[in-house]
This record gives C-alpha cells, structure tokens and sequence, in this order.
C-alpha cells in the first residue's frame, strides 16, 4: 500500500492559515509554505526578551533561511503587516502567531484601565484591519499560524475567557478569507479549505 502524498505546501493558495494545537508543528509547516530561495518577513508576536519565548523564538529562526527578515510586532501586528506588504509587494509574509498577538493584546496589560468592552471593540477593530491587509495585497504570499484553545473547561477569570473567545472568532473570520486552511496535528498538516 502506497503513503497518500503529501502536498507541496508552496503550491497552496494563499493567504494560507495553520491552526492547531500549541506545538503541534504549525510554526515548522508555515515555513514550509514558503520559498526558501526568496526573501521572506516574519512577524513575531511573543515578546522575545521573556525566558519563556526566547529559547523557541531563537530556535525557530534558526530553521530560516539567512535572508528572511525578522520582525517583532507584539502589539503592533496590523501595523507591521501593512508596512511589510507595502515594503514587498509581491513578496512572502509569516505571522507567526496569531493568537500570540491576540494574548499580548488582552492580556499583556492587566493593570490596563480600559475596560473589556473597550478592549474588545478595539481589538475587533484589529482583526478587521488585518484581514483588510491580506485583502489589500493579494499578490503577496500570506502565511498565518494561530493555535486553537478552548477545548478546556473556561477560564475562571474573564480576560482569559475573553481570549479564549477571541482567538476562536479570528481563526473562523481568518479562515474564511483564507484561500488554504490547514489543520496541524502532531506535526502532520491536513487541508480542511483549498
């Protein structure tokens, strides 16, 4: 019996969205999807100065190629994604992650005064402005990751709950603009769209 084959993954349309489990091999698949002979932006959202992301941070991009750039948004993810598109049209863009950025928004503040309404409107705001990006550049090669949470009981305190929440509506509104969404298991990419 034949291994099913396995795509090409730089021959799926993009923008191209891998969602998963954290560690599940999302952010190695992504790479994946681009053209290693090409120049490439990474957008980083993990705040690389905290012990926890660094070690992962430094061990990712030592899987890039030399030439790709590597960008650490935090917060400001919408914003570098607009000037990484204008900057390379036609070019190849990973954000990696998703719900990293969606973290260091509502979470990365507690002693923030604005309340979770507030928070909210905002950061619906950003998720409508990042997939006005991906709409505005289409001759340039998208790739998100964003891992899947919430298959656990809810968080007891409510910006975690409000997170939680979050992080599933963007991947469901990033999904539908997506041209290829792939679900990452154990290091092992299906394609649920494209």
């Amino acid at each position: 019996m034949q291994a099913p084959s396995r795509p090409l993954w730089t021959q799926c349309g993009a923008p191209i969205l891998l969602i998963g489990p954290a560690y599940a091999g999302k952010s190695e698949l992504a790479m994946q999807a681009l053209r290693p002979d090409l120049a490439a932006v990474v957008l980083g959202s993990a705040p690389p100065e905290e012990p926890a992301f660094s070690s992962r941070l430094a061990q990712l991009q030592s899987l890039r190629p030399p030439s790709w750039e590597t960008i650490h948004a935090g917060k400001h993810l919408v914003q570098a994604a607009t000037e990484a598109a204008q900057a390379n049209k036609g070019g190849q863009i990973l954000i990696d992650a998703v719900n990293q950025w969606l973290a260091v928004v509502l979470l990365g503040d507690p002693e923030s005064s604005h309340s979770e309404a507030v928070r909210a409107a905002w950061l619906d705001e950003q998720i409508t402005a990042l997939i006005r990006v991906l709409g505005a550049f289409p001759q340039t090669r998208f790739v998100l990751v964003s891992a899947e949470v919430g298959a656990s009981p809810a968080p007891a305190r409510l910006p975690e709950r409000l997170y939680r929440q979050y992080v599933g509506v963007t991947n469901q509104r990033l999904a539908a603009v997506a041209q290829t969404v792939v679900s990452v298991q154990a290091g092992i990419g299906t394609v649920i769209k494209g």
